[in-house]
């Protein structure tokens, strides 16, 4: 209404009158927008973080695999620069015999016996020769070349005008001898006594000796490794049917790009016009002439990272159809109601919502556990009806399962572990699985031997680690000798008495499994030995080791209850002993797949769970992987159980149950009677909202839900493995 101050207190103009279904009415409309803005800000908010994390992987994914290739050109880099390391010494002992024997103007008598043996011990070098300042070979292991002249050849210019002392790569250089085409020319300048020029020694190498470990490199299907000499040939050429060796690389955009960037550095684009975009990295060797490229195709990188975003653009459709509807059936809901008292409906609903939300996200969890749960039975399962575990309908519906149950856990912020775990491990079989590795980290100049045990030799260890240690130990063995030498592995079992615990200091006596690697290196210097252990202490040059190699070999040994040793001679070698206790059973898998799960050996599980299905599908996978079981529908049964003379060595309870006792009650009632009983809970809600009494500490074990056989397995060996200590 309006008011004029001059009436006398009059009311005059026109009064506007809302009546109380108006306001009613006004307010669901209100409400009805609120509601559909906030679930657009909603979708949009999780579609944008989806987005945003699809976009950082990315990114990431591609750093990684600029990462892998600058890795793979480092290690090919390495490789290349040590195939010329042997050719390299026996020029040096060419150069210096030219010196004893008078030059390269010498009698054959002298020369050819020298050649001969410089030659001995390289399978690929073809022959070796030895060129005069002039330019002409007066001598060679391959008597049809002699007299030929080499003035023109680049070796021969480039350490004719050069006085450095070092190695020189000429271009492939095509022969004529059966089965070879092409051979690599290196060589290294003759002196006289006074310094003056006399010459080149010559080795000529064959690139069919370095090309198959090119070949083991692994860069995909559309992926390559180049080799280029920087004169403009092609060296290496990997995958390639025939072979590239010797060919023209002027021209080549993986050519013209190396010469651009300068030999070294970072490369992304297209080779070809219709090929795919690539991932290159190249590293020059600039004293051998030679450029290395590693490339990637972005198209595979991006694999795996594609087939997650169609997903995601998947649920992210189905998610806006469901949200869509959900805010329609609200709406039709409102406007049904709009004419009762809004304020006490609108509590009532929030209340109920409240409440809703936590069942039907456990209710949820539980129908995920079961279905997640049987999919891992069917991948498992033998006999003559089995579905293949490789099946695309199981794949599917395991898919669908996990991705329902991210989108669940991420609504009540929950997050989980899942820790590599030691088991059972035969040493020896250990060491044979690893042995095709071990082989290709020593390289090829230095004799791997493995001598195993005659009996199993059994350790309650990890082994992966052991993996791990021993790759360590072949790496310090193989830099031990650089020139080549015999690295032994030896697996046995040993009783160490009171006399050698007393000098170690850290061990117990009684029986260990034992793992012995020995080089035939250098050897380490006595006062150097008690220090070898230590943290980034290291004997190598600045930047060619970390330091930690046996500092992380220290620690898993100690950490698995063990003992280890080095002994050293200075010019016999190295000993490094690494002794587990000794354990008994039966052995588990050797260097499992991550995927592999822990068994049981019989221990008895008692499972607490009201849901028949998601109880009886506990059960079948407790049993299927090695446990025995008992069953209670609620916390009476499961209290009654306990207070029997029953065998439990662990109870594995839901939180959320029908009744006054929860989860964490029953726990607690009966850990009051078995003190020393682990628990393990599972629920489908946040651990941070659960309420555990008196359990509630930052060491409650848990397995979140929907959990399949794998999570289930790891969840109860670790809380077997890590039981209380209860004091007596």
């Amino acid at each position: 209404m309006a008011v004029d101050p001059h009436a006398g207190g009059r009311y005059t103009g026109t009064s506007v009158i809302l009546s109380e279904g108006d306001l009613k009415l006004a307010s669901v409309r209100e409400r009805k927008l609120a509601i559909g803005l906030s679930a657009a800000l909603v979708l949009i908010a999780l579609i944008g973080l989806r987005s945003a994390d699809l976009v950082r992987r990315r990114t990431q994914i591609l750093r990684d695999g600029d990462r892998r290739a600058q890795n793979l050109a480092l290690i090919l880099d390495g490789y290349l620069r040590g195939a010329f390391v042997a050719a390299d010494a026996a020029l040096r002992q060419v150069a210096l015999q030219s010196q004893r024997v008078g030059g390269p103007s010498a009698s054959s008598d002298e020369w050819l016996p020298a050649l001969q043996a410089a030659r001995v011990g390289l399978p690929g070098v073809g022959s070796m020769s030895v060129v005069d300042a002039a330019g002409i070979i007066r001598h060679s292991t391959q008597p049809a070349i002699v007299g030929q002249s080499r003035r023109d050849q680049f070796v021969f210019t480039s350490l004719s005008s050069d006085t450095t002392d070092r190695l020189v790569a000429d271009l492939p250089f095509r022969i004529a001898m059966a089965g070879r085409t092409y051979v690599i020319p290196v060589a290294r300048r003759i002196v006289t006594r006074t310094g003056a020029f006399d010459g080149i020694a010559v080795a000529s190498m064959f690139p069919d000796s370095l090309r198959s470990f090119f070949r083991n490199v692994d860069v995909g299907r559309e992926g390559s490794v180049a080799v280029f000499h920087d004169g403009g040939a092609v060296l290496f050429r990997e995958p390639l049917d025939r072979n590239p060796i010797g060919e023209s690389a002027t021209g080549s955009p993986m050519f013209e790009v190396a010469r651009r960037i300068g030999g070294t550095g970072l490369y992304r684009g297209r080779v070809d016009m219709d090929g795919p975009v690539l991932r290159t990295a190249f590293r020059a060797l600039p004293s051998d002439h030679f450029i290395v490229a590693v490339s990637l195709s972005e198209h595979e990188l991006l694999a795996e990272w594609r087939r997650d975003a169609l997903t995601s653009l998947s649920i992210a459709v189905v998610a806006t159809l469901v949200l869509t509807a959900l805010v329609l059936l609200l709406y039709r809901q409102m406007d049904v109601r709009h004419s009762a008292e809004q304020s006490l409906i609108r509590a009532q609903r929030l209340e109920s919502l409240g409440q809703l939300t936590g069942g039907v996200a456990h209710d949820f969890n539980n129908l995920l556990t079961v279905i997640l749960g049987n999919v891992s039975l069917l991948k498992t399962a033998t006999g003559k009806n089995a579905i293949p575990a490789e099946d695309e309908l199981l794949a599917e519906i395991e898919r669908a399962g996990r991705r329902a149950a991210d989108l669940t856990r991420q609504l009540l912020a929950f997050a989980r572990r899942q820790p590599l775990m030691p088991r059972i491990v035969d040493l020896g079989q250990a060491v044979a699985s690893a042995e095709p590795m071990l082989r290709r980290v020593a390289g090829e100049r230095a004799a791997l031997r493995v001598v195993p045990s005659t009996s199993p030799c059994l350790a309650n260890v990890d082994p992966v680690h052991v993996e791990t240690a021993l790759l360590n130990l072949c790496i310090n063995a193989r830099e031990a000798m650089p020139e080549g030498g015999t690295l032994i592995i030896e697996t046995g079992s040993v009783t160490l008495d009171e006399h050698y615990v007393r000098s170690a200091g850290d061990i117990a006596p009684g029986r260990y499994s034992l793992i012995t690697v020995n080089d035939s290196g250098g050897g380490i210097l006595p006062d150097h030995v008690p220090r070898v252990f230590e943290p980034f202490f290291t004997t190598k040059a600045p930047g060619t080791g970390s330091g930690l190699g046996l500092s992380m070999v220290y620690g898993f040994v100690k950490q698995s209850g063990g003992h280890v040793k080095v002994y050293s001679e200075v010019g016999r070698g190295t000993s490094v002993k690494m002794y587990f206790p000794e354990a008994s059973g039966v052995p588990a898998a050797v260097t499992p797949a991550p995927e592999d799960e822990p068994r049981g050996f019989g221990e008895v599980v008692l499972v607490v769970e009201d849901e028949p299905p998601v109880r009886a599908l506990a059960v079948r996978l407790l049993r299927r992987l090695g446990y025995a079981v008992l069953e209670a529908q609620d916390g009476e049964a499961a209290i009654a159980l306990a207070e029997s003379d029953t065998r439990i060595d662990l109870l594995l309870t839901d939180v959320i149950l029908p009744g006054d006792l929860s989860g964490p009650r029953i726990a607690e009632a009966i850990v009051q009677r078995r003190p020393e009983l682990p628990v393990l809970f599972a629920s489908g809600y946040s651990r941070e909202m659960i309420d555990l009494g008196a359990q509630g500490d930052s060491s409650v074990r848990f397995l979140p839900k929907p959990y399949d056989r794998r999570s289930l397995a790891l969840a109860v060996r670790e809380a077997l493995r890590k039981r209380p200590v209860v004091a007596r």
